[in-house]
């Protein structure tokens, strides 16, 4: 099944692009949530977090049907980043749509969408058995979280090179 970034995400219209921004911050807002940790061994959610984790699902499952009836290719959640190629791809992605949009009066700074890619490129470095990628504060605006999707592409495309 096509996913909408299996197209360059340059060639999205404006609307589209705008709407496809916010759907995948949401998306990574969800993940972030659902694959949360607490710090304590055996701590049990709290019902807020709970709570947390229903609403960022609702949110993004609506927002996800909401574009797909719109847009084709239809966008498909789950995207396998484990590993440096695959990871790298998706942040060049992600900062093509994030350049895209950032003179969108509406459009926000992905905080989100870094977070699944800090955690991601974690679990890779892991896998690889590599050092972290150094993780700046966090992000505020859109040319610094561009900046940031861009050094961890080039992280990744180097992390790449290495493994072949």
């Amino acid at each position: 099944m096509l996913t909408t970034l299996d197209a360059p995400v340059h060639h999205l219209p404006f609307a589209q692009a705008v709407e496809l921004s916010l759907l995948v911050d949401l998306e990574a807002r969800w993940e972030n949530l659902r694959t949360y940790q607490p710090d304590t061994v055996g701590m049990t959610s709290t019902l807020k977090e709970l709570s947390q984790k229903q609403k960022a699902y609702e949110a993004f499952f609506a927002k996800l049907g909401t574009y797909n009836k719109a847009h084709k290719p239809a966008h498909v959640a789950e995207l396998l980043l484990n590993n440096a190629s695959r990871l790298g791809k998706w942040c060049w992605d992600m900062r093509d749509l994030v350049r895209q949009v950032q003179h969108d009066p509406q459009a926000h700074c992905p905080t989100h969408l870094l977070a699944k890619a800090y955690r991601w490129a974690d679990r890779v470095a892991d896998r690889m058995k590599k050092e972290h990628i150094a993780r700046p504060t966090p992000s505020t605006t859109i040319p610094t979280a561009i900046q940031e999707l861009e050094e961890l592409a080039r992280w990744c495309d180097n992390l790449s090179r290495v493994a072949a």
